[in-house]
């Protein structure tokens, strides 16, 4: 470990530098640095590279406050020392970061954010105090300080929320984040940093650093022919089947989860489903296929037994289709290393209570049912909104394409 005074970020005009005390810890396989910024400002001329200050008319007085910022960084060490903590870095930087802000970590100045926040409403509280309890059990109880922002944290907290902790105590946290989820979670972290770089007690070094950017999530449907499968498929568990029957409901109706499950005898008039939506609160009208008919028959018009958890309906649904021999991939964009990379995962795998109205869409869509009509029985707002689905149709088309090209190839 080597401790050096350095002039950095001299300006070009004016030939003027700031001092920061510079710590350097090297081995043979590895080297890092931390640099503490004093408020030590000098011209170029005046400066040693040694790191000391020459023939400056002030030379005694300037070298007397270098040398403070330098002990202090000695009292930094010896904290750690006394603590018998490892002087890294980041210890060191964390060390800093407590003397300068006392014992409030970044969590409790998220947590006091919040509360100063009277303009929020009760779901934006929710979103913050989400974030805040998974920054919370990613820190396992150690304490998180601004300066530990840096590329890597972010990187590792990253994956923290791409990854699945199904037996959590906690059941807000046993379910992974979408890539939209994470992007967005990183937004209410960088508006509480801009919050207190505003206010003077951070610097604004985090607006240097690769946070997740927004982006659209390719969506995953089914095609003709794993439909099928999933519809030969012979569920071995009484509560697979139902999840199947649910499932179908979707495929069939093109409905959300929160309507399916609310279906019952009063929603059917004249041979069609009327249901009003939920989200939207739309009036949809459904003409009924005949394989519903047999559906609405065998749970007496009545699927509000169906009904499980979000979460639970997602698990099942992908224990579902893996068993029914669905076994293609699809591609899916993930985070690493702050970059959107897409991988290649199987279907089975992404499958979700979206995914049989997406399907249902879809494969309207490829059949030539005119978008109004489509519009009229999802109960989207707008036909712009179909335009994501006519976009996967269109893909879906090019591929089958391909494969007329493949059969009709000539050697």
């Amino acid at each position: 470990m080597n401790i050096k005074p350095i002039l950095k970020n001299v300006s070009a005009k004016t030939g003027v530098g700031t001092v920061y005390v510079g710590v350097d810890f090297y081995n043979l396989s590895s080297r890092e640095q931390v640099f503490f910024k004093t408020p030590i400002k000098i011209e170029k001329k005046y400066w040693n590279p040694a790191g000391k200050i020459k023939l400056h008319p002030n030379r005694k007085e300037l070298t007397d406050h270098l040398n403070r910022e330098i002990k202090e960084v000695f009292s930094l060490i010896d904290t750690l020392k006394a603590k018998g903590e490892e002087v890294t870095a980041d210890s060191l930087k964390m060390t800093k970061e407590v003397k300068r802000v006392g014992v409030k970590d970044l969590i409790t100045l998220s947590k006091e954010y919040v509360s100063l926040r009277m303009d929020f409403k009760q779901p934006m509280k929710r979103k913050f105090n989400n974030l805040i309890t998974r920054m919370e059990d990613f820190t396992k109880g150690k304490k998180l300080y601004y300066s530990h922002i840096n590329q890597r944290w972010v990187n590792t907290f990253i994956k923290y929320l791409q990854t699945e902790f199904p037996k959590h105590e906690n059941p807000q946290l046993r379910k992974v984040q979408s890539p939209s989820t994470i992007h967005k979670s990183f937004r209410l972290l960088i508006q509480i940093l801009n919050h207190y770089h505003k206010t003077g007690l951070i610097d604004d070094k985090f607006k240097n650093l690769n946070f997740p950017k927004t982006f659209r999530q390719k969506k995953m449907v089914f095609v003709e022919d794993e439909i099928k499968q999933i519809l030969g498929f012979n569920p071995p568990t009484k509560s697979l089947q139902k999840v199947k029957d649910l499932a179908l409901l979707q495929l069939f109706t093109g409905l959300r989860y929160s309507d399916a499950v609310k279906v019952n005898k009063a929603n059917i008039i004249n041979q069609q489903l009327h249901i009003t939506a939920t989200k939207t609160h739309q009036n949809i009208y459904i003409p009924l296929h005949p394989a519903l008919v047999q559906l609405f028959e065998k749970y007496n018009y009545d699927f509000s037994p169906l009904k499980i958890s979000n979460q639970k309906y997602n698990k099942y649904l992908k224990t579902l289709v893996e068993e029914a021999g669905v076994t293609s991939k699809a591609e899916h964009v993930i985070f690493k290393d702050g970059e959107h990379v897409t991988v290649q995962m199987f279907k089975y795998e992404l499958v979700g209570s979206h995914t049989f109205r997406r399907t249902f869409i879809t494969n309207a869509i490829i059949k030539g049912i005119p978008l109004h009509v489509i519009q009229s029985i999802t109960g989207h707002t707008t036909l712009d909104q179909l335009t994501e689905y006519v976009n996967i149709a269109d893909s879906i088309k090019a591929r089958e394409i391909h494969k007329m090209n493949e059969l009709f190839k000539v050697a």
